[in-house]
């Protein structure tokens, strides 16, 4: 039999904790109408309406549907949820506490495992609920466009488990990871999803969440339907740079012409070889580069300019030319496009292969962070800025916030920037930050977990003696290794630069020196195991108060439990990691210091605290550290070895010149079968062989390049 309305107003109620009541409205608005009820009762009215249950409060009448009451009305003036509808709410949990509703009595006799659901299965029927939300109503609650929108979001997870979580005890919780939003569900339609914070288009969100979690648990989510509507032909504007047409005849022949130009255009350079290259390469990479944005595969633009610029060096005789890296972003490029032909001919859409035009920031509600310090920087492209790193605990992720400007923009010093007022508004300057909680309202977020500095974003500032127990800190530099290489196993994985932040507990700092040579100070990091993990910093006039910083440093007496801020990076075939902050306990005080090493001053030290310092420093040994992130020689196989010179040289020389000249007595396909033959097994040849010699070599270097990825981050230098 259908329950009734208050059965299933009462069934809602039960699951409505202090959390869900404050993601129903807000905790002002709660704490108010708590308030009001130690004066005024609200009363229950007995006006036989079966479709509705009715309150009294502060004169206002209150009307609960089947719904909940995320969608009662009340009769005074304000929009939406108010202290009225939370007052009555609050009364009927209260009034229906004591009474026995059918889907609670349903909750224990009819779970899908016979087992009691007040007691081990108690989000069964929630979960039922959910499931049953079958997507023609979907479409219904958000539209066509929110659907499609949603079911993309959803699809471009890496994996369920990476972009959502589920949690809850009285009632489910789906957070979406990549947007840090968290939707309470207690019962009803997907109206009924209530998110923690303030969400513009909050419908299709309300549509993600329910996909996610239907893919959380292995289910096919289904396709959006087909547009209902007719769209007109795209506008004749050029047969290669014709705008796209979203309905797909158009925009489709252009990317598949696009696909075309570009891969005869990469096996072309390996044909003739990249010692050989001409300004007509140049030119053609830089007008696939602006095809390719204009047929908005952005991801591949930006290959192509990248190639294009690298090209230029190299008929420049440059320094920074480098043939075997442009055989790498050749070879990657190669394959997006393999990628990227297979994808759409399935008629699907993947965003990390497509790409974004630029960073599309969503509401991300109340955060609350930790301050751990900031660094200035000038790009290649020309700009300055100053970028600040904060944590989040709940979500347990690192974000950022940028402020950044054309170098030849006057007024702007990006080292300044870090005692300037804002970027919110309440924030005196980034440099409260560091060290302190800040709790922002109104913030904004995109998926590669970057803050926007946006002024309706709200800051308030607090202190945080637990900071340093609210950071995760790694103490084994091999765990770390494992870490990032399992977070980037795929070469066409979308990049995620704030998954290289970490926080370090050495065992035992080293001494620091400045190496001349490279113009970098070089600061080893010793683990439990005498692993070692080199802090390195490139000279630069935004880096040198760092490096002077570090220098400075007595490593040896650094307290224990000392721990370090910075960013992973690949160096030299190896893993380092850039240094932004330290975090030591200061003594007596039972607390934790942020020390901002690109801005902090340095503490003073007296003649003989400096000199016994550098006498310390010289009698040390450095340890007999092994780094657990490079991958020797010795760990490859000479036929892998021999496989990857064979490469090299087939590419610079061309392989219409070099695929009959042995290396050693052996040609790229006889190195491949080696390589097979020794366990390598994805060069084997499996289904058909590509025509095109150089096509071969594009796809063996991708093999190559993925193995090395999995194996290890490989020294260059010591292959060569």
């Amino acid at each position: 039999m259908k329950a009734s309305v208050r059965e299933t107003l009462i069934a809602q109620l039960r699951r409505f904790d202090e959390d869900a009541f404050v993601a129903l409205a807000n905790r002002g608005l709660l704490r108010r109408a708590r308030k009001d009820l130690e004066h005024e009762p609200a009363a229950l009215v007995e006006d036989g309406d079966p479709a509705a249950v009715t309150m009294t409060f502060g004169g206002h009448r209150i009307r609960f549907d089947a719904r909940g009451p995320a969608h009662a009305s009340c009769s005074c003036p304000s929009s939406g949820v108010c202290q009225h509808i939370l007052a009555a709410a609050l009364t009927l949990r209260q009034l229906f506490a004591g009474i026995e509703s059918a889907p609670a009595a349903a909750e224990r006799d009819d779970t899908p495992s016979g087992e009691p659901a007040t007691a081990e299965q108690p989000l069964a029927p929630l979960h039922e609920a959910l499931l049953a939300i079958d997507p023609a109503r979907l479409v219904t609650h958000a539209g066509r466009a929110g659907y499609r929108w949603a079911w993309q979001m959803v699809r471009d997870f890496e994996s369920a488990e990476s972009g959502v979580a589920l949690s809850g005890d009285r009632h489910i919780i789906i957070e979406l990871r990549q947007r840090g939003l968290r939707f309470r569900y207690m019962g009803g339609g997907p109206d009924s999803l209530l998110p923690d914070s303030a969400i513009t288009s909050l419908a299709k969100y309300q549509v993600a969440a329910i996909l996610a979690y239907r893919r959380a648990h292995g289910l096919p989510i289904d396709a959006p339907p087909p547009s209902a509507r007719a769209k007109t032909a795209a506008l004749d504007l050029g047969k290669d740079f014709a705008i796209p047409d979203d309905s797909g005849s158009a925009r489709g022949e252009s990317r598949a012409r696009l696909r075309e130009s570009a891969r005869q255009l990469i096996e072309d350079c390996v044909d003739l070889g990249l010692s050989h290259l001409s300004s007509a390469v140049y030119e053609r990479c830089s007008t696939l580069a602006v095809w390719a944005q204009g047929a908005e595969y952005y991801r591949l633009a930006l290959l192509l300019r990248r190639i294009a610029d690298h090209v230029e060096l190299l008929l420049d005789r440059a320094g920074a030319a480098d043939e075997h890296r442009l055989l790498d972003e050749l070879t990657l490029a190669y394959a997006l496009l393999e990628a990227l032909r297979t994808v759409e001919a399935r008629g699907q859409s993947a965003a990390r292969l497509i790409g974004r035009p630029r960073s599309e920031y969503a509401d991300a509600g109340p955060l609350e962070l930790l301050g751990l310090g900031a660094s200035a920087w000038r790009s290649a492209s020309g700009y300055v800025g100053l970028t600040m790193i904060l944590y989040s605990p709940k979500e347990q992720r690192f974000l950022s916030c940028t402020d950044a400007r054309p170098e030849m923009q006057r007024g702007f010093n990006a080292r300044a920037r870090y005692t300037a007022p804002g970027p919110w508004s309440g924030l005196g300057a980034p440099q409260l930050l560091t060290g302190r909680r800040v709790l922002l309202s109104k913030a904004q977020t995109n998926a590669q977990g970057r803050l926007s500095g946006t002024e309706t974003t709200t800051a308030v500032v607090q202190d945080a003696p637990t900071l340093y127990d609210e950071l995760p800190a790694s103490t084994s530099w091999n765990a770390i290794g494992e870490r990032r290489s399992a977070a980037q196993r795929t070469l066409l994985a979308e990049p995620q630069p704030m998954l290289d932040w970490v926080v370090v507990q050495p065992a035992k700092f080293g001494a620091p020196q400045f190496d001349g040579n490279r113009q970098a100070l070089v600061w080893p990091l010793f683990d439990q195991e005498d692993q070692v993990l080199l802090a390195e910093l490139d000279y630069s006039a935004f880096s040198e108060h760092a490096i002077l910083r570090v220098e400075q440093l007595d490593a040896g007496s650094l307290p224990a439990g000392t721990r370090l801020v910075g960013r992973l990076n690949q160096k030299l075939g190896r893993l380092s990691l850039e240094p932004l902050s330290l975090l030591r306990p200061v003594p007596g005080s039972g607390r934790h210091a942020v020390d901002a090493l690109h801005f902090d001053p340095a503490p003073q030290r007296t003649i003989v605290s400096t000199w016994l310092a550098r006498l310390k420093a010289g009698r040390e040994t450095g340890g007999t550290g092994r780094s657990p992130t490079r991958t020797p020689a010795a760990a490859l196989p000479a036929a892998f070895l021999e496989l990857r010179t064979r490469i090299r040289l087939d590419a610079e020389r061309g392989v219409g010149a070099s695929a009959s000249q042995p290396v050693n007595g052996s040609t790229i396909d006889q190195a491949r079968e080696r390589c097979d033959q020794i366990g390598f097994a994805a060069f084997a040849r499996r289904g058909p062989t590509l025509e095109s010699p150089a096509a071969r070599l594009l796809q063996t270097n991708y093999v190559r390049l993925q193995y090395e990825r999995l194996v290890g981050d490989v020294d260059d230098a010591v292959l060569d």
